[in-house]
């Protein structure tokens, strides 16, 4: 083991000496065309050849780009799908006193109904930041209304048990999606 650590930094030493070494080598001018030089001459030799040797260029088109973007975990950094800019500076929404309805027990319970809420709300909260461009508190305070239309227009269309659980995930799962775009529009953290 401890041979491979001693060979290991003799190897990176070795590679960090040509590394440095080349540059001030090559600015001296003794070299401007490609030669066949002995170790004795120029233990780097071969290493400046692979230096010299054209790299392939690596295109990254949109699935290799989306596929980088989704093992590294991250949102792509791009312009908002609208292509709409925010008509006010940024204000985090942790920042911003809250609605009234939010801050009630109801709404934060571990019930599958509140649950359900919490979800429409954000949802809410990003659609209205959308299509208003306001990323101050009061473009991301949505109003509660929104909440109770979205139950409203899932009683209608489902029945009084509609699955909560679903509903929710459905709709935080947009929300997920469109704060990207409201980070890009208002060029900060939600």
């Amino acid at each position: 083991m401890t041979r491979r650590i001693l060979i290991g930094g003799a190897v990176l030493t070795l590679t960090l000496a040509a590394v440095i070494a080349l540059p001030v080598w090559r600015a001296t001018g003794e070299a401007s065309t490609p030669s066949i030089e002995t170790p004795t001459e120029n233990p780097f030799a071969a290493l400046d050849r692979v230096a010299d040797e054209l790299t392939p260029e690596f295109e990254l088109n949109d699935q290799t780009e989306g596929s980088e973007q989704d093992f590294l975990g991250l949102a792509p950094q791009s312009e908002p799908k609208d292509g709409k800019k925010a008509l006010t500076n940024n204000v985090p929404y942790s920042s911003c006193d809250k609605l009234p309805e939010v801050e009630t027990t109801a709404f934060k319970a571990a019930s599958p109904d509140a649950y359900a809420r919490r979800m429409f709300y954000v949802y809410a909260q990003t659609r209205r930041v959308l299509d208003t461009g306001d990323c101050t508190c009061s473009g991301k305070i949505a109003p509660f209304a929104a909440v109770e239309t979205i139950e409203a227009e899932l009683q209608k269309s489902e029945g009084v048990d509609w699955n909560r659980h679903a509903a929710g995930r459905d709709y935080i799962s947009r929300a997920r999606k469109l704060r990207a775009d409201v980070e890009a529009m208002c060029g900060g953290a939600f």
